[in-house]
Parts: C-alpha cells; sequence; structure tokens
C-alpha cells in the first residue's frame, strides 16, 4: 500500500483536535438541477490525481503517515438527498465530523429541493486549507463543465508536487530562508487569557450561524475604511473585538488578542502551494485599549496589522518550532510538548475572502449563494470565518455548542452588524 507522509500542518490539526472539529466546509446553491453524475465523474478524477483526499491517518507514535486507498467508487464520490428545505439540510451535512481513519477524507452531497439544488463540500482539514479548499471546489467545478461541454476531463490541469510547508522558504534568498528558519518564537502565547463568555452546558452540538452583509454595505464599508487607511479585514476585525470586548467571561484584563490565520502562499513567487496542503500561520493581533470609539479601534487595528503584513517573516515565527519537536522527539513525546507549549487561539478570525465567480458557476446553472468556513470550533475557542461572492459578504461563526450558547453567539454576531453600520454613520 502506497504511504504519504504526514506533514507539520497534517500532525498540528491532528494533535489540535480537541479544540475543533478539524473540518472545512463549503455550501454552493443554484437555481436548477445539478447533474451528479458528472458531478461524480469530475471528483473521481480530481481524487485520483490528489491521493491525500482517499487516504487514511495512521497516528503511530513512531511513524505518522497517510495510507493511500485505492478502493474507492465513482458512486462515493458525491451523495445525493432530496429535501424540503435546501438550507436545513445543507448545514446537517455539514455538521458531520469525518474520521481520519475514514477511507475518504471528504464528503460531497448534492441537495435536491423543488427543481434547485445545493452541493455541500466537508473536508478534513489535516488535508488542506482554505486556500486549497477553495482549489479544490474550483477544479470539482472546472472539471465538470468541461465533461457537460462534451470536453475530454483529462485535460483538466491539476498541481504537482510537494505537500511539505519547506516549499514556503523555497523563493527566498539563501540568507533570507536561513533567517526564516530559525524564527522559534512562540507567537501563540501572549499571555492574554481573555475568552468569549460561553456557558458551562455540556449538552453541546454543531451550529452554523451567518450575518449577511449586502454589496451596498460592504462597498460603503471599504471606502470608510480607506479613510483611515484601513483595509476591509481591518474594518472586520475591529467591529468583532468590539463586539466581542463586552460579551468576555468575567476578568479585570480587558486586553484582546483576536488572531488570523495568514496564508504562508504570501511568501511563494507563484502565490499557489504546490500540492493541496495547508500552509497557515498565526497572526496575533493585540489590543490593548479599545480606545473611545470605532475610529480609536480601527487605527489600533490596522496600524498592528498593517505592521504585521510589512514583516517579511509574517506568519512564520513559530513554524520552526514546531518543525523542531517533530524533529527530536518521537510523536507521542512531541504531541505532549505542542499541547503545553502552543496554545490555541480563543478569539480567531479568518478571512477566506473573495470566492470568484468562475470557481462555483456550473454549466447552464446560476450560482445564488455560496460560503465557506473553517473548523467547527469547541468552547473556549471561537471563530470568526469571512468570505465575499458577488459582492455579499457572509460572516459566519461555526461553533459545537449549547442552544444559549447560541442566543449568545446570535447575539454577538447582531452586535457585530451594529458595529458596521454606525461606523459607516459615523462622522
Amino acid at each position: 500500500m502506497e504511504k504519504l507522509k504526514a506533514e507539520l500542518w497534517d500532525k498540528v490539526q491532528y494533535i489540535f483536535r480537541n479544540y475543533y472539529d478539524r473540518m472545512i466546509h463549503a455550501s454552493v446553491v443554484y437555481e436548477g438541477e445539478i447533474d451528479i453524475d458528472l458531478l461524480r465523474k469530475s471528483v473521481y478524477c480530481v481524487v485520483t490525481h490528489f491521493p491525500i483526499l482517499r487516504s487514511t491517518f495512521k497516528s503511530s507514535a513512531i511513524d505518522p503517515h497517510w495510507d493511500v486507498n485505492e478502493d474507492y467508487t465513482l458512486e462515493e464520490m458525491a451523495n445525493s438527498v432530496i429535501c424540503d428545505d435546501l438550507q436545513k439540510s445543507v448545514l446537517s451535512a455539514l455538521a458531520k465530523e469525518l474520521s481520519y481513519k475514514a477511507k475518504l477524507q471528504f464528503e460531497i452531497t448534492v441537495h435536491y429541493c423543488r427543481g434547485n439544488s445545493a452541493i455541500s463540500v466537508l473536508v478534513n482539514h489535516m488535508c488542506l486549507d482554505g486556500a486549497d479548499f477553495k482549489y479544490f471546489i474550483g477544479k470539482i467545478v472546472e472539471g465538470y463543465n468541461l465533461l457537460a461541454r462534451g470536453r475530454d476531463i483529462s485535460t483538466l490541469e491539476l498541481k504537482e508536487g510537494t505537500r511539505s510547508y519547506s516549499q514556503i522558504y523555497k523563493d527566498m534568498s539563501e540568507e533570507e530562508a536561513e533567517e526564516a528558519k530559525k524564527l522559534y518564537k512562540n507567537v501563540s502565547r501572549t499571555g492574554i487569557k481573555n475568552k468569549f463568555d460561553f456557558t458551562d452546558d455540556k449538552d453541546c452540538s454543531t451550529r452554523f450561524n451567518f450575518k449577511r452583509l449586502s454589496q451596498e454595505t460592504v462597498i460603503a464599508l471599504k471606502a470608510k475604511g480607506k479613510e483611515y487607511d484601513a483595509t476591509l479585514n481591518d474594518v472586520f476585525m475591529t467591529a468583532y473585538a468590539r463586539a466581542i470586548s463586552t460579551r468576555l467571561a468575567s476578568t479585570d484584563d480587558k486586553r484582546i488578542v483576536v488572531t488570523s490565520m495568514k496564508n504562508l502562499r504570501d511568501h511563494i513567487k507563484s502565490a499557489s502551494s504546490e500540492e493541496i496542503t495547508n500552509l497557515t500561520g498565526f497572526m496575533p493581533c493585540v489590543i490593548d485599549e479599545l480606545g473611545d470609539d470605532f475610529c480609536d479601534t480601527l487605527r489600533i487595528v490596522a496600524e498592528q496589522n498593517e505592521k504585521s503584513k510589512n514583516d517579511k517573516f509574517c506568519g512564520l515565527y513559530g513554524i520552526p518550532l514546531l518543525a523542531l519537536a517533530f524533529k527530536l522527539f518521537p510523536y507521542s513525546i512531541a504531541e505532549f510538548a505542542i499541547k503545553i507549549g502552543y496554545e490555541n487561539p480563543l478569539i480567531g478570525m479568518s478571512n477566506i475572502g473573495i470566492i470568484p465567480d468562475d470557481y462555483v458557476e456550473l454549466d447552464n446553472l446560476k450560482c445564488i449563494d455560496t460560503f465557506i468556513t473553517g473548523a467547527t470550533k469547541f468552547k473556549p475557542y471561537i471563530q470568526l470565518t469571512t468570505t465575499t461572492f458577488k459582492g455579499i459578504t457572509t460572516l459566519c461563526i461555526a461553533q459545537k455548542c449549547s442552544d444559549e450558547d447560541e442566543r449568545r453567539i446570535i447575539d454577538l454576531l447582531d452586535a457585530v452588524e451594529k458595529e458596521l453600520k454606525d461606523f459607516i454613520k459615523a462622522e
């Protein structure tokens, strides 16, 4: 049986399995009905090319690796259901948690409802991150469209190379790469313990809560942000920080850390990984004081994020430390050491960014909605994910929580929206 090396973030995602569900989720909704036979053929082509998606993770104490499976069928590439409520059916499918022991590390379902349809996509986060998740979906769509137009799917171009994190150094000068490989500073440990005020309820299940921002609102936020030399992401982070600051668990320390996940492909000239993989790093934004109003907080956030982005090693800090732990110790001891030394962000934010139309437009079908969100967090961890499609931004919090926790999350999202709308009106 063919084996694949367990790469750095494969192992880290596995170690953090008690903090979140390790899944990455997407939904795409269409006017009209998807041809599931074409979809299955396209998924089959992509999954055959990328063996990580049809492998079983072996969490050996000595040699963690992936066993590549060959006994997969066309029918297993996508399921189908007929439903009365597309959103309810999709979210139910996305609430699942795939086992790393499974034969396939993804689950795709086509949902049919009164002439319309939707695709739900669930993939083990150990295999890829948000950037390559978009790539995976885009290639499935591209393959589907080739088949729908009577063309040969073997012409579908798919990238090929290494999944190793070391590719982030390949386009650096020798001196820069040597310096980057010595960035042992552990940026995950900030000393700030503030967290969202969840309940102690034990009766929890996966919930997805959303807030949609219209194209008009997003355009206004961009324009307003520019007045403060701030990006749209800075504006979203500011609203999130201000909303969560009044909803913290009891503490005298009012400092907040909002940690973003940095796409490390920014350090590669092609801006693309060689293979589908995880290439991410932590980018914490420490807010010691919010200031008097939204604009004060925005200046603080924008300044910190700009400073981080201007650092030529942004996102790379701490990665050599992780790599060293796996190199020096047997896997079981490295896992123990990393759990002690690394802190999963209590308050996270992931900007997956714009989903281009051509990533999701199927032949002869109109795409009317789509979103992507990262892992479902477990209490006390929380993360806001943002995606933008056709000018509309979707804010999503995926959380395993109780009914009361969900009410608090809905209240948080309402507060984020209010902060944003008040900012637009601010003089």
